[in-house]
């Protein structure tokens, strides 16, 4: 999670930095390592930001990827997406859960510069 096309994306894991991206009308996510005894039969996700839903629980079919367009996503907001596993047995998994800042604005001039040594 997140991907997205025409705009400026930072997703950093290693250091643990927060996820950012600019652009504020789609997301794109993708998962893996699923596993489940009785086999995966379909995916849901959910994208959520303070308390706000922004996208309820969709059926993603058996799908690892998927995009959302058209969302009104607002600057500043931190998202979390959210997906989940249902097996045979319409069983769903624990979700997993990935964040991002959404950043759409540009930075303000301060007038300082920073030289890195």
């Amino acid at each position: 999670m997140p991907v997205s096309q025409e705009s400026t994306s930072h997703i950093d894991p290693l250091f643990s930095e927060p996820a950012w991206q600019s652009n504020a009308s789609m997301l794109q996510l993708e998962w893996i390592n699923f596993e489940d005894r009785s086999l995966i039969t379909s995916y849901r996700y959910r994208i959520h930001s303070n308390g706000q839903i922004a996208v309820d629980w969709m059926d993603a079919g058996f799908k690892d990827t998927i995009s959302n367009l058209n969302l009104k996503l607002m600057s500043g907001q931190t998202y979390t997406a959210e997906v989940k596993a249902v097996n045979g047995g319409y069983f769903n998994s624990s979700s997993i859960q990935s964040s991002l800042v959404l950043v759409s604005e540009p930075p303000a001039l301060s007038g300082l510069v920073f030289v890195a040594e």
